[in-house]
């Protein structure tokens, strides 16, 4: 086997972030300054100290958690960033020993990882904050666990080592550090799972001695070793199934004590697995590597935050519990949680999206992952007594297998129908949009769309002209007032600095189609879609509008005019069938009106007039729209609609139907005059009818 590439998992605890926080004071030798950002406010008092753990100005209290491996001579931590400027630090056993400690990933708005010594065996330690502190001991090697890197990289050909080193040569930064139980996982923990490398540092107890056989089964290249000397490898591009038996392996002599296992695979796109297996001498097959195997990390929890500070600062911690995402608008659910060491004050939180709670611990709902500014408040007595500010970072769960979580979207879309949109951020609510959009949830879009409407200043762009335009779509058909909001939504589309070529005729056609259908307004509607040359329309929308201009004709009263032109746009049905194949979609939308079905009652009357031209000028199709119409409380639409059909139902049967309709939506309306005026003809000219009767019941005449 030629040399693997130097592995990518060897590195030196990077330098926290100086845009992060500031170091003010010089760091006495062996001490760290890897944790970023712990106080809050105010100078640490310093001095000649008998327990740097009792006098601490800010200490942390770290303790084993529940279930962690135990014994082990290395234990880890998250320590949340809390302030703006930490200085030194160190950890302490409780007695106020220093122990040796590495910071070993620190990032903007990320909690910080750091591993100490906890070969002393004792269950507590303290992280302790001051400018004079006792010097950590130095030359500590921490020799445990499986720690994994990743870092993004580029697309190009791993089918040897030379090749395998070009891509590491062109991999971007870490993108995370964290330990892990074995080498036995198929995604990135650290962002997408496409185009990155993972490399794996793990430190195996060997406890008999004899001839070891290692094997690698991944997705794309991957490669092995002990003690830096390769023992199995894989390269090039390809799927897991040609190395689930163990077929990609190598043997090497092992003695009793620890030895390093380096693991590194290349994954680009599809499925992703990176196992590292081993057969040892009394093994007759194959298996993953055991947590078992590797010397133990024990996982430690911050306890207790303590602090003598005057300016007392808050310690909290935050984690994403999960996402829902779909076609790339994802939502996440967090959780806050403060550490008040039983003070059990009253803690106010500010979420940074223009809204907050209470409580020690809650859950929050995000319409997209990011950097936030999070501030905590404790109250006393209706007195505010500490705050903190923190800006975090809120990953997605990048672990998580299913991108789409019902209870997460179900818990988001309430809180988002429930909150003041007026005050949630613009990038926010164009999120909360595009997930209402791409979920196909009308209720949500309206909702937040509505907002938009009203904050329409602070969309400007292009992009949120296509905004505006969906909205217009989503609002309509949602009553007078989604009506009304869909045609402020396509006028708001059709600025100048929104519209585009992309859109705009798109845009006239729906607001032209709004107007003339929607309040009658033939002046406005005319101009608009006479201007229209269809040159950035699609064929369907093209003949939509060869149909709103035969709509004009009948709207006019033209009859005999609106009539050539629906012949003129031919139908999409034969001429055979299209009779009865037109009465069979009139009665499936009729009973789809019986069930309430209003969405999918309106879709098969639109399809049915736009396959059938002439179904536009029939009786029986225009009575069944209006009561569509009226039911969906779209009174404008309904009034309309009677005007338009009142020249056609002369002597017709269904006349006093219609008469019926245009006194309800009349009415509604605010056409006192024209209602009065339909329901004398109904009493006068079908006294009989079914009609007049519901009429007589419902408006007494005097």
């Amino acid at each position: 086997m030629s040399q693997p590439p130097h592995d990518p998992g060897n590195f030196r605890p990077e330098p926290p972030d100086r845009g992060w926080f500031t170091i003010r004071h010089p760091l006495p030798a062996g001490i760290s300054s890897g944790l970023a950002g712990l106080l809050c406010a105010g100078a640490l008092a310093a001095g000649a100290q008998d327990s740097p753990v009792q006098t601490a100005p800010v200490r942390l209290r770290l303790e084993l958690a529940p279930n962690s491996a135990w014994p082990a001579d290395v234990g880890t931590v998250d320590i949340s960033p809390c302030g703006v400027d930490p200085g030194p630090f160190g950890v302490f056993t409780a007695g106020g020993r220093p122990v040796a400690f590495q910071t070993y990933w620190s990032a903007g708005g990320e909690p910080n990882r750091i591993r100490f010594d906890t070969s002393g065996g004792a269950r507590v330690y303290y992280l302790r904050h001051d400018v004079q502190l006792p010097p950590a001991p130095g030359g500590w090697k921490p020799q445990a666990g499986v720690l994994l890197q990743t870092r993004a990289c580029p697309e190009l050909p791993v089918g040897n080592f030379p090749e395998v080193t070009r891509v590491l040569d062109t991999a971007g930064p870490a993108l995370g550090r964290k330990y892990f139980p074995d080498i036995f996982l198929g995604m990135n923990p650290f962002g997408p799972t496409a185009d990155y490398i993972a490399a794996y540092t793990g430190w195996l107890r060997i406890a008999e001695p004899g001839n070891y056989r290692f094997a690698t089964l991944s997705t794309d290249a991957s490669w092995l070793e002990i003690d830096g000397q390769p023992v199995a490898a894989w390269l090039g591009r390809h799927g897991a199934n040609g190395g689930r038996r163990g077929e990609h392996n190598g043997a090497v002599q092992l003695r009793p004590g620890l030895h390093r296992l380096d693991y590194t695979q290349i994954q680009f796109d599809g499925e992703a697995a990176a196992e590292a297996a081993w057969q040892p001498p009394d093994a007759s097959h194959f298996e993953v590597i055991p947590a078992r195997a590797f010397a133990p990390v024990a996982a430690f929890r911050v306890t207790g935050f303590e602090s003598a500070t005057a300016a007392e600062p808050l310690y909290f911690e935050w984690r994403t519990l999960g996402q829902c995402e779909v076609e790339g608008a994802m939502v996440l659910r967090a959780n806050f949680h403060v550490e008040d060491d039983g003070r059990h004050r009253e803690y106010r939180w500010h979420f940074g999206d223009g809204t907050g709670g209470r409580g020690r611990s809650l859950e929050h709902f995000y319409p997209q992952p990011g950097l936030r500014t999070v501030t905590l408040e404790a109250w006393e007595s209706g007195r505010c007594v500490a705050t903190n500010a923190v800006r975090v970072r809120l990953p997605p769960d990048w672990l998580q297998r299913d991108a789409w979580r019902d209870d997460i979207f179900g818990g988001a879309r309430d809180d988002f129908l429930h909150r003041d949109l007026n005050l949630t951020p613009a990038h926010d609510l164009t999120a909360i949009f595009t997930l209402a959009d791409r979920a196909n949830d009308r209720e949500l879009l309206t909702h937040t769309g509505a907002a938009m409407v009203r904050r329409a200043d602070e969309f400007n762009t292009r992009a949120d002209g296509v905004t505006f335009y969906k909205l217009g779509l989503g609002f309509e058909h949602q009553g007078d007032a989604g009506d009304a909001l869909a045609e402020q939504a396509y006028r708001l589309a059709l600025t100048p600095e929104r519209t585009s070529a992309l859109i705009g005729e798109k845009v006239k056609l729906q607001l032209g189609a709004l107007l003339l259908h929607a309040s009658g307004r033939l002046d406005e509607a005319e101009p608009l879609l006479g201007g229209i040359s269809g040159a950035d329309l699609t064929g369907d929308e093209r003949r939509r509008l060869q149909l709103l201009r035969g709509d004009l004709r009948l709207a006019h009263g033209q009859i005999a005019e609106a009539r050539k032109a629906y012949l003129a746009a031919g139908g999409r049905l034969e001429p055979k069938a299209a009779a009865a194949q037109a009465a069979a979609q009139l009665e499936g939308a009729s009973i789809l009106v019986e069930h309430e079905q209003w969405e999918d009652a309106q879709a098969a009357l639109d399809r049915l007039t736009f396959d059938v031209p002439l179904e536009r000028m029939s009786l029986g199709t225009g009575l069944l729209q209006i009561r569509l119409e009226l039911a969906h409380k779209e009174f404008q639409r309904a009034f309309t609609g009677c005007r338009w059909l009142t020249p056609l139902a002369e002597q017709a049967p269904g006349q006093s139907e219609l008469l019926y309709d245009t006194v309800a939506a009349g009415l509604a309306v605010g056409k006192p005059d024209e209602a009065g005026r339909a329901l004398a003809q109904l009493l006068k000219d079908f006294p009989y009818s079914e009609a007049a009767a519901k009429a007589k019941a419902l408006w007494p005449q005097p």
